[in-house]
């Protein structure tokens, strides 16, 4: 295991960067055929066909000075890679992660897709948000997160069962946080989570 310190949820800054999105061909096939794209921790390399995509651009944010990324949103919870990124991150994430193509009008990018979850949650001070009924909220799931240090088997890029989608890293050497920071490459934000 990897020496870290601090681990980081990550995602893109929409004041920032422009997002990707389907193409509205890539749209109207998947729906045609059933085959919503889904980046739920399932592998998708066996059954993946290149996806168009194309930038985000509408006339709330086409004047609002927005930069293409190194590392682009493709959705809430998806990030594409630019060539560039790739080849810097390919050989140190792991092995449970996919590089999927993409066509960004005519240039290759790829979608990156982490398999699996890891049952990091720190279960003793971790406080869940319950709604007014009595359930776990579903915007913010937590009043307090707290990920176990001890737990986590890939400290390059990692997801944790019960938090949702989202993906996270640590500030090992090799990981996803140390080598955006040592290659500058752009796209993302980190935010600091609380560990035990």
């Amino acid at each position: 295991m990897s020496n870290f310190n601090k681990v980081f949820r990550f995602y893109i800054n929409p004041d920032l960067y422009f997002y990707l999105n389907e193409t509205e061909f890539e749209q109207t096939l998947q729906l045609t055929e059933g085959q919503v794209l889904l980046f739920d921790g399932h592998s998708m390399k066996d059954n993946w066909r290149t996806l168009g995509v194309k930038w985000l651009i509408h006339k709330d944010n086409e004047n609002k000075g927005l930069e293409i990324p190194d590392i682009a949103g493709l959705g809430a919870t998806s990030f594409v890679l630019s060539e560039k990124a790739k080849n810097i991150l390919e050989p140190h994430l792991g092995k449970n992660v996919e590089y999927l193509e993409c066509d960004l009008q005519g240039d290759i990018w790829y979608a990156l897709n982490l398999v699996g979850f890891e049952d990091v949650l720190d279960k003793d001070l971790t406080q869940w948000n319950y709604n007014e009924r009595g359930k776990v909220d579903r915007v913010k799931k937590f009043n307090r997160l707290v990920i176990d240090k001890k737990k986590i088997q890939n400290p390059t890029i990692f997801r944790a069962k019960e938090i949702g989608l989202r993906y996270m890293t640590t500030d090992a050497e090799n990981s996803l946080y140390d080598l955006v920071k040592k290659h500058q490459l752009t796209g993302l934000d980190f935010r600091e989570i609380e560990t035990s």
